[in-house]
């Protein structure tokens, strides 16, 4: 829940684990100061029988995490390494007596030193009980958007599956998230809607045990005997993905007395938008066959949803939306087959699409919201405003190449998004994958390199690409010498862009000082 407060925001997240009852702790996160980026911490203990000892704030970023006040008898070491998130905050009790009871509260402060508010946070926690046993947690909370950054996508799945009949049967699944995926619950519901199966992410196991997203399949194997033959039983799912919509099965179908009965073994990928020169948006999806037989059916197609379906309502959808696209497939193992669609300039941002591929009785429908954020977003340090940028996004292991050329606005804030002519980046094997060499060189300022980086988007818990900019090079070679020394003086009392370091509008001082400062770098 969000509640815009006078000085910023709160949000307060209760987390009931389904696991272990004692990890009952309620945790309010507020931003008190927007213009210092400092906010306020208040945990809610709630247990009964378990102390709160240690909180970990979690960032991916080094050095900016900043305690600002800490309750009595509790100690806070910043930046300290811990598990898959590299950098924290943690607060610990330094007494028996200074952990947080069972029904008491403590607030504690800190800040970030980041340019814009923190939009997605990691909280990790530890309890401990009278016996000194200590149980570790963590879960997600995302403040509000304060820039246009990467989102996490929402999407579902719904599936209807005729069973084989009412002897020894099983339901198995391989189910694969091939794009990094932040959440998901999948569910599996007979003929009377009663749940026979469920599993979720994030789950906590022993440390180590946090990741921010999750990547690979899910594989059940599940007890369904007690069905009518032909009932029609149901696969359900939601998910949330940040950089594209791809998922699907790798394996699906009844066992039935030890004799597979084969189902749907579809995944799909709707690839990010790309944006045509006037304005409208192309989308891909790719629907592959991943059995070892053949699969015809009927696939329809709904381009123009206004909210995300799950569930029974997903199910249905062709009873209240007319398809665009309707076409007959037969796939061949491991064959694919690729649709194209646009989107019109008009059309609001978000926007969700609905398929169905039909096999007799057999039917699966999912729903993917449109993911159309940019490709990528940086933040030039001070002296960034309104400056020009060139990015070239490079995969080292194929080749795979383009470059883009924007302006930072006024807050030196860069974006860059997916045009018509990237399609070699988006068809590259790597693109969904944190592979990408991303060299950011902006006006004035030698390039920086940022590596393994993911498209689209970077990372949802830092989604910007900071560069501290080391400015003086004039000719932009790399390389701060003699030849941007006479620039600056040749240059002097105008306003060349490219002298003009600072961009205070004037070549003066303070540019020939900057490439004093820096001179020698990049050589």
């Amino acid at each position: 829940m969000l509640r815009k407060r006078a000085f910023g925001i709160a949000i307060a997240m209760a987390f009931a684990s389904s696991l272990m009852a004692q990890n009952n702790v309620q945790i309010t996160i507020s931003l008190v100061n927007p213009l210092t980026n400092e906010y306020q911490m208040t945990v809610q203990n709630n247990n009964s029988g378990w102390w709160v000892d240690q909180l970990h704030v979690l960032y991916t970023t080094a050095g900016v995490l900043q305690a600002t006040s800490t309750p009595s008898n509790w100690a806070h070491l910043p930046d300290v390494p811990w598990d898959a998130i590299p950098h924290n905050l943690r607060f610990q009790a330094n007494t028996t007596a200074a952990r947080i009871a069972p029904g008491a509260s403590k607030t504690f402060g800190y800040k970030m030193n980041t340019p814009t508010p923190v939009e997605d946070w990691y909280i990790q926690f530890r309890v401990v009980n009278a016996a000194n046993t200590t149980k570790e947690y963590a879960f997600r909370i995302k403040v509000l958007q304060t820039l246009d950054t990467p989102k996490d996508a929402l999407g579902a799945v719904s599936g209807q599956l005729a069973y084989p009949g009412n002897s020894q049967v099983r339901f198995q699944y391989d189910y694969e998230y091939a794009t990094p995926t932040t959440q998901y619950t999948i569910k599996i519901l007979d003929a009377v809607s009663a749940l026979r199966d469920r599993v979720f992410y994030p789950e906590i196991p022993e440390p180590p045990h946090l990741e921010h997203y999750f990547t690979g399949s899910v594989v059940r194997d599940i007890e369904a005997s007690g069905g009518t033959t032909g009932e029609l039983w149901a696969f359900e799912s939601e998910h949330a993905h940040w950089c594209s919509g791809s998922s699907g099965f790798r394996l699906l179908h009844w066992l039935r007395n030890g004799n597979i009965v084969p189902l749907l073994p579809l995944s799909w990928r709707f690839a990010p938008s790309v944006y045509q020169d006037d304005g409208s948006r192309r989308v891909q999806l790719t629907v592959e066959n991943r059995g070892n037989q053949e699969l015809v059916g009927d696939l329809y197609l709904y381009t123009q949803g206004t909210r995300l379906l799950t569930g029974r309502q997903l199910a249905d959808w062709r009873t209240r939306f007319q398809p665009d696209i309707q076409q007959r497939l037969t796939l061949q193992p491991r064959q694919s087959a690729v649709i194209t669609f646009f989107v019109p300039a008009d059309a609001p941002p978000t926007r969700y699409f609905y398929a169905e591929f039909v096999n007799g009785a057999n039917r699966l429908a999912w729903a993917q919201q449109e993911i159309n954020s940019p490709l990528l977003i940086g933040y030039l340090a001070p002296h960034g405003a309104n400056r020009p940028v060139t990015v070239q996004i490079i995969n080292p292991n194929t080749g795979t190449s383009v470059t883009k050329t924007t302006t930072a606005d006024a807050n030196g804030v860069w974006r860059v998004s997916l045009q018509a002519g990237d399609e070699a980046i988006t068809d590259d094997d790597g693109f969904y994958t944190p592979v990408w060499l991303v060299q950011v060189k902006a006006q004035g300022a030698l390039s920086q390199q940022f590596p393994e980086t993911l498209l689209p988007g970077g990372d949802t818990i830092d989604p910007y690409l900071r560069s501290q900019l080391v400015l003086g090079d004039v000719d932009g070679d790399n390389c701060i010498d003699d030849a941007d020394l006479l620039a600056v003086l040749f240059a002097f009392g105008g306003d060349n862009p490219n002298a003009d370091l600072n961009g205070d509008g004037i070549v003066d001082d303070a540019d020939l000082l900057l490439v004093l400062f820096n001179f020698g770098a990049g050589c």
